[in-house]
Order: C-alpha cells, then sequence, then structure tokens
C-alpha cells in the first residue's frame, strides 16, 4: 500500500462535555490569584512570522511570542484536557466540493456527476460530451442581496438538456487562423493555448489529445460581446461591436488548467423585472463566500503567469484581479455565472463544472454533547461572549520575550499549505471509522495537531516553487520568557491552567511557522509560581511589602487536582480517557514517530501516494496506528475495503508511558520540558470570523 499520511492527526472529541454549575465573579475576591513565569525553550529552529518573514518584534525591537499566540496555545490544550465543548471555534457553514476526473470509488464522483448532468450525447452525426443540468447567466447583487438572472436563451437544443451557452474550441480557433475571430488574436491573456505555434497531436490508448502551448499570459476574464449563430450550438464569428445578424453575450473564460481547450459564450441577459429573478438563500451565499475565502490564496495559480518570477507587487495585483473574477459581485455589479437549479437547491459557479453544496453542515458532525454550548473550563476562564450575554477572561497573557540577543539563522523556504475541512478522508470518520463525506453518517474526527519531528526539514520547496514561502528563523536553543497573570482561581482551575501550559513530563510541542516540516517544536518549563497572599494584603496592620508568595513547589499538587476532578468527571482516569491519552500520546518528546509516517503525500504523477490514496479511498490513520499503539482493521471489520479506518481499541499496552498511571507529571524542575501543541481546531474555522463575515456579507465579502 502506498503511503497514506500527513504531518498532523486529530485527537478525537469526547463523549462528554464538562460542564459548571456557576461561575466566579469577577467583583468578588476570591479563590487564587497572582502570576506565573514560564519559559519557552526551541528544541528546533522557530519562527513566530511578524508580518515581514523575520521574528514578531514587540515595542522595544525585542523578538517575542505574542500574548495571543500563547493564549491560544493553552486554551487549545485546555479544551482537549478539560474536555471543554469546541462549538465556539466551529463557525457553522455548508462546505462545498468539487470532483472532475476523479475515481469511480470517490464518495463524491457518482453524486457530482449527477448533479451536473454530466452524460454523452449524439447530435446528428457528431457524439460529445455535455453538462445537461448547467445553464449560463448573470449573478447580481441589489441592495445587499444576491440574485441568479437567467439568460434571453432557455435551452440551445433538445438534446443537450438546459445547457444554453456555447462552447467554444480554442484549437479550432487557432488552427482556422482566427477567422471569424479576429478579436481574439488581438488579446493575448484570452486563451490558454499560445496562438504561435501548433497544436501536437499525441495518442493516449484509445484517445487522441491536442497539446497547445502555454499562453503565459492567460487569465481568467469576461467581456461583452456580439457573436454569430451558427446552427442550433455553435457560433461561428465573435465581435466587440455590434453588427448585422450578431447576437449580444458575455464571453467568459474560467481557471487554466492543462490540456483545457474550451472557453464559453453566455447569451445575454434576460429582461426581467427583479420580482422575477432567482434569490440565493443568504445561508448558501455565507457558505459560498467562506469557500472562496479559504481558496483565495491558491486561486492565482488559475492564469499563466509564471509566479516565481513575479514581483511581489505584480503578484498581488494579479492576484486581486483573480479574486474580483472568482468571488461575488458587489453590491449593484452584475457578472455572467453558471448555475444549476435541481431538486429545489441552487448551486453556483463560474465555470460549467462549478462546485457545489454539501446537503450536511459542519454542526451536524458534532453530537448533541459538543453543541449544548454550557459553561465549562474554557468559557469560565478564558471568558465568552454571546448576544446575550458576556464574561471577561481571569487570564493575562504577556508576550514570551527572548531571553538572549541571538541572531537569526539564514532564509529557509517551504511550502505551508494548509489543511482543509473539505478534505472528507482527514476530518470526517463513520460509524465503523469509514470512509464518508459530508452528505453521510458522519462525526467529526476531532480537533487537529500537528506531529513533533525530530529535526527540521531542509529547504523543502521541491518543484512548487510557484507556492513556496521563506522566512527567517531563530536557531534551536532559543529561549523566551514570559508571563501569565491570573485572578479569583479555585485550586482546581489552576491546575488545570498550569497542566494545559506545562503537559506532562516529557511533553513538547509546536508554536510558529513551519510545524509540519519540524520547526518550532519546544519546550515549556515553569519559572515561578505567585500567588497573592490576601491575608498578609488586607488583614495585616502593617505596609505589606511582600504580598506573594511562592508556591512553584505546589505545581504538581495544583495538576492533580485538576486531574481528580476530570477523573470525578469521566468517572476514570482522565489519563486513560482517549482524548487525553491520544493526545499526550502526540506530545511525547520520547516517543516522536519516524518522519517516514508524518509527512506530507508526494502528490506528483498519476501513482503518487497522494493520488492513489485518493483513488482508493483510504481515510487517515488514527493517531494510534501511527504510532503502532493499534491495528488498521480487516476489510470485514470496516466492512469497506481492505484500507477501511476503523482500529482495534485496548492495544494500549501498560509499557506505553501515557497508558502507565505512574508516569503522570508530579513535578515541573526549572529545566522541565512539559509543553504542548497549537491545536488548530477544525482547520482555525472561528466563531469570531463567523461574526465578522456576517456583519460584512450585508454588503460585501470580507
Amino acid at each position: 500500500m502506498s503511503y497514506v499520511g500527513a504531518p498532523y492527526n486529530f485527537v478525537p472529541l469526547g463523549k462528554k462535555v464538562y460542564r459548571k454549575d456557576e461561575i466566579t465573579k469577577h467583583s468578588e475576591i476570591s479563590g487564587l490569584s497572582g502570576y506565573l513565569e514560564y519559559q519557552v525553550t526551541a528544541k528546533t529552529p522557530i519562527i513566530v512570522d511578524g508580518g515581514d518573514k523575520h521574528f514578531y518584534k514587540n515595542k522595544d525591537g525585542k523578538a517575542a511570542i505574542p500574548g495571543s499566540t500563547m493564549r491560544g496555545l493553552v486554551r487549545s490544550n485546555m479544551q482537549i484536557l478539560s474536555q471543554s465543548s469546541i462549538a465556539d471555534d466551529i463557525a457553522n457553514a455548508k462546505l462545498m466540493y468539487r470532483c472532475v476526473g476523479g475515481s469511480s470509488r470517490n464518495l463524491n464522483k457518482k453524486v457530482y456527476d449527477g448533479t451536473l448532468g454530466s452524460d454523452t450525447v449524439v447530435v446528428g452525426k457528431g457524439r460529445f460530451s455535455v453538462l445537461k443540468n448547467v445553464k449560463g447567466g448573470y449573478i447580481g447583487c441589489k441592495n445587499g442581496k444576491y440574485y441568479i438572472i437567467p439568460s434571453s436563451i432557455q435551452t440551445l437544443q433538445r438534446e443537450l438538456g438546459e445547457m444554453n451557452y456555447y462552447v467554444l474550441s480554442e484549437r479550432r480557433i487557432i488552427e482556422d487562423k482566427f477567422r471569424g475571430f479576429e478579436m481574439l488574436r488581438k488579446s493575448p491573456c484570452v486563451l490558454q493555448n499560445s496562438n504561435t505555434r501548433p497544436f501536437v497531436k499525441e495518442a493516449r490508448g484509445n484517445r487522441v489529445q491536442y497539446k497547445g502551448d502555454k499562453n503565459v499570459n492567460y487569465k481568467p476574464y469576461f467581456k461583452t460581446v456580439y457573436y454569430q449563430p451558427k446552427g442550433m450550438r455553435n457560433i461561428s464569428a465573435l465581435s466587440e461591436e455590434p453588427k448585422n445578424g450578431y447576437k449580444k453575450g458575455t464571453l467568459i473564460t474560467t481557471g487554466f488548467m492543462n490540456q483545457k481547450k474550451a472557453f464559453y459564450v453566455i447569451p445575454e441577459m434576460a429582461e426581467l423585472p427583479v420580482s422575477e429573478w432567482i434569490p440565493i438563500a443568504p445561508q448558501d451565499i455565507d457558505s459560498f463566500k467562506r469557500d472562496f475565502e479559504g481558496r483565495k490564496n491558491q486561486l492565482t495559480v488559475a492564469t499563466g503567469f509564471n509566479l516565481a518570477k513575479m514581483e511581489k507587487d505584480e503578484k498581488e495585483e494579479l492576484k486581486k484581479e483573480v479574486s474580483r473574477f472568482f468571488g461575488l459581485p458587489e453590491n449593484g455589479e452584475i457578472k455572467p455565472v453558471f448555475y444549476i437549479e435541481l431538486d429545489g437547491k441552487l448551486y453556483f459557479g463560474f465555470t460549467p463544472r462549478l462546485r457545489l453544496f454539501y446537503e450536511k453542515e459542519i454542526y451536524d458532525g458534532l453530537s448533541k454533547e459538543q453543541r449544548d454550548n454550557s459553561l465549562d473550563y474554557c468559557k469560565s476562564m478564558f471568558g465568552f461572549a454571546t448576544d446575550n450575554e458576556s464574561y471577561r477572561s481571569r487570564l493575562s497573557f504577556q508576550e514570551a520575550v527572548i531571553d538572549k540577543n541571538i541572531s537569526e539563522n539564514g532564509k529557509t523556504a517551504v511550502v505551508l499549505g494548509e489543511p482543509k475541512p473539505t478534505s472528507y478522508l482527514d476530518y470526517l470518520v463513520g460509524k465503523n471509522g469509514e470512509a464518508v463525506t459530508y452528505r453521510g453518517d458522519f462525526a467529526l474526527r476531532g480537533m487537529k495537531q500537528y506531529w513533533l519531528h525530530t529535526k527540521e526539514a531542509a529547504s523543502v520547496l521541491g518543484n512548487n516553487k510557484d507556492v513556496g514561502s521563506d522566512f527567517y528563523p531563530y536557531p534551536k536553543e532559543t529561549s523566551f520568557t514570559g508571563q501569565i497573570r491570573f485572578s479569583n482561581l479555585s485550586e482546581e482551575e489552576l491546575g488545570m491552567l498550569l497542566w494545559s501550559l506545562l503537559l506532562e513530563k516529557n511533553s513538547q510541542q509546536n508554536i510558529g511557522k513551519g510545524k509540519p516540516y519540524g520547526f518550532g517544536r519546544v519546550e515549556i518549563s515553569l519559572k515561578q509560581l505567585n500567588i497573592l497572599d490576601t491575608a498578609a494584603m488586607y488583614d495585616s496592620e502593617t505596609l505589606c511589602l511582600e504580598p506573594y508568595r511562592e508556591e512553584k513547589e505546589l505545581c504538581s499538587e495544583y495538576v492533580d487536582k485538576a486531574k481528580k476532578d476530570m477523573t470525578r468527571f469521566l468517572g476514570k482516569d482522565v489519563m486513560e480517557h482517549p482524548p487525553v491519552r491520544d493526545f499526550l500520546l502526540m506530545k511525547n518528546g520520547n516517543e516522536i514517530p519516524d518522519d517516514s509516517k508524518t509527512h506530507y503525500m508526494s502528490i506528483e504523477g498519476r501513482d503518487s501516494d497522494y493520488q492513489v490514496r485518493n483513488r482508493e479511498q483510504i481515510p487517515l490513520d488514527t493517531i494510534g496506528v501511527v504510532m503502532g499503539k493499534e491495528k488498521r482493521k480487516t476489510q470485514a471489520q470496516t466492512g469497506q475495503g481492505s484500507h477501511g479506518n476503523g482500529y482495534n481499541s485496548g492495544k494500549w499496552g501498560k509499557n506505553n508511558s501515557y497508558g502507565n498511571k505512574n508516569s503522570g507529571s508530579r513535578e515541573y524542575k526549572d529545566s522541565g520540558n512539559a509543553t504542548t501543541s497549537m491545536a488548530s481546531v477544525f482547520a482555525g474555522i472561528k466563531r469570531s470570523e463567523e461574526r465578522r463575515v456576517g456583519k460584512e456579507c450585508r454588503s460585501r465579502w470580507s
């Protein structure tokens, strides 16, 4: 079997979510207040980007890890350790997908082709492919609401179904020396294939392929044109100006694709009152915008430009142009679109093979317990805000400032790809561990965590230089010192804070850029734990010069109180609870898996790891399987294929450090190495982003 894996994995969600009955009032002095000081020590080169490819600098010009970074780190760890709800971190939406040329085993293939009406039809003596359910029309935004406006032609020919747009062949136009299409010769960016060299005929099995020469100036494009119809479904000429016998329409090209030789003409918009326009549901608009935002950075590959040779300003301008093409229209704007009306549903996009909405939403993969967004450890300590109420955080994270004046390393270049939740083989799991999409009976696999690596990878751009990212990390053993201030915490809450920061004795974690390649592996140790002595401050008749008492030696006791509270809640040892056990295993600095098990899959070629995995529909292995603690289930056990993703449980032997009750955290020394990973909860889909987008969607997409 080809390699199937990734530099990340998913800590499963627990079946129970911790509930608190009450919350501490800020106006009262109760519990424990004070501050702790910690040290972050890099075990591989580290970079927390300040926006200029160099390390973030504070107001004094010193390299520092921002307090917000440490806050996110501790909070995501606490969600796992305290079994808090993750509902606040997931913006509910319908995701979108596209399945072009996919394996017949792809779970989306049949539905996708059926929705588009993909078919081969015979018209006269000709036989060709058609998308019978796809129509060409226009999309407009009026007063913040979006509509589909049909074209003046409903269908071209009965055999073609709903198809009402014209498909033009670049090869035939170029080989015919642009006769009737002279306007295209004058516009070098319109066609994907260069008009200076002939097409090369290649035999591929029983098929013949015509290979053109790439047009390096190509970019997606649309403009008003006038066309001369030829028969029912062809065009014999195009013009930029009106002519006798010509009809008005819109020429539209789409994203660049190797060997693609087609572009389209959509007849002009039908003259209809607004009341007869087709309204698009607001939730579909929100889902489309969210999908577009997630793909926006990659859209420049939809051009023929060599991005590696472009200046930064040129690349940014090209990115804006391409984003305007694929994005929704601004208020008062109308642009061409392709759409499908089928079984009461509406789909739309800017290519005939458009992206479709899944039937179910992200929240459908959460249990009722997770969706019941009540009070838990995270909310009570980090605060929260809803439409009806809010609660201020009882924690304050200061930046962790570099300890010594150290010079940064030289430039490092990597491909910083970001996994997307549309990758159902990674993000979702079926009832028996089988592959499943957002249409089926699915569950979210869990909270994404990056694997630790023993060392950083060298420059790993490979052949993908267009999407490379470079930065200047600091060397390993660079250390940073920061503080966390806390107020009115119970002993269990302080213990949970310490546990979430330090984890276990041998734990390590990831911070900053380049985590998939081993950058930013760090240890965190406790330097001080100072508790405010309220009795000395308020009960004494003399001035108190030392209001804090040092309690670093009590760290383990506080952590144990938090663990006992979780054990009571779970009804079993929290260290044996699968989410906690798996998480701590991923962060065990003594059990870092070999890089051969935790790297990105190769993507080049038909038989690459990625292509084979997609053809066979092989789900991502669990943490236990990667670590050799579990075995992948057999075909009979999964009810799927030999590559099913169900697993035998109960294989965590007593010798496994995180299955051993005696291996827990009992003491944190100055050189202690307890840490965690920055949990990217479900690809970073934040509810705060959802609120921001919701406000801006009323006028435009952010």
